[in-house]
């Protein structure tokens, strides 16, 4: 594995935007090939002409990124379908990638995807040091991360939810509570991946709890059906999906969504990037309509769609 950035450009044209898309990917969760060997066409793509006018309006970071005539976007380095992952011909592909492909033509210039964090929390790094301009990697906005870097509106809003062993919540004494409440309230072992927000989050919302990092999915589910850990913790996308695609597993696990807690998903500016953050916002909100397309592409189904 080569050390230092390995970058994987594309120059993309709208026009092929709709063809990144094409097919439904499940398992959500696999962590299967890291996606460093995924290959993205290259496509010429002329760098929109703006005027000197218009570029005085520039901030100095984005004309930095139109001078460069590339977008740089960070991307967890570990497939997460169907957010980012390399597709059966080792192409790039996702929900992920089609927006971030996207932002960068409706900004004017091409795309060039940085795939070397060896975590989420690593992406946010990347962004917040500067190494991208922005991160598109279905990354949790969270109290946290906002120190390092500014976080966009959502794109797309998930719950949080757990997977938990029934023989292990079967030995829990329960006291006329709900499952949840009965796990809150005691010291059980949950596992969530490591360098994720879910390590965070698990050690807020089960504060009795031991919380086990697993380097991959694969691992802790596999942890969970042995019983080494009560429950998995995780958004609402990964659990079903690793149900979905073992419906054995549904057997030994059972799924507990909670509706009370919110999981944004959002965009990552590096700090003080102020005019890009407007500019990210604006375009989400004026970009709804083929957002809802792309989700629906992939399988993903969000509020108030059919």
């Amino acid at each position: 594995m080569k050390n230092g950035f390995i970058l994987i450009s594309i120059l993309i044209s709208v026009c092929i935007l709709a063809a990144c898309g094409a097919g439904h990917y499940s398992a959500a969760g696999s962590d299967a090939g890291t996606g460093r060997d995924a290959a993205v066409p290259s496509v010429p793509s002329k760098k929109a002409i703006v005027s000197q006018e218009e570029l005085a309006n520039y901030s100095p970071e984005m004309k930095r990124i139109y001078d460069r005539g590339v977008l740089r976007v960070a991307i967890y380095s570990r497939n997460r379908e169907p957010f980012f992952y390399g597709d059966d011909t080792g192409t790039l592909a996702g929900i992920d990638v089609e927006l971030a492909a996207d932002i960068a033509a409706q900004f004017g210039v091409g795309v060039e995807f940085i795939r070397t964090a060896q975590s989420f929390d690593e992406v946010v790094d990347q962004v917040a040091s500067g190494q991208a301009d922005i991160a598109v990697s279905k990354l949790s906005a969270t109290l946290s991360r906002s120190k390092r870097a500014l976080f966009s509106q959502p794109y797309l809003t998930l719950h949080q939810g757990l997977l938990v062993n029934r023989l292990k919540l079967a030995q829990l004494e329960q006291a006329h509570t709900t499952l949840l409440e009965t796990i809150k309230n005691t010291p059980v072992k949950i596992g969530a991946v490591a360098g994720t927000s879910y390590v965070r989050f698990a050690s807020e919302r089960f504060p009795l709890a031991e919380i086990k990092q697993f380097q991959t999915v694969e691992e802790m589910m596999n942890a969970a059906l042995k019983g080494d850990i009560t429950a998995i913790f995780y958004d609402e996308l990964q659990l079903k999906d690793m149900v979905e695609n073992n419906p054995t597993h549904s057997i030994a696990l059972q799924l507990i969504i909670m509706k009370d807690q919110i999981d944004p998903i959002s965009i990552a500016i590096p700090p003080n990037q102020v005019q890009m953050l407007n500019w990210i916002n604006l375009y989400l909100q004026i970009n709804q309509s083929k957002l809802s397309e792309i989700f629906r592409a992939h399988g993903v189904r969000t509020e108030g769609s059919d």
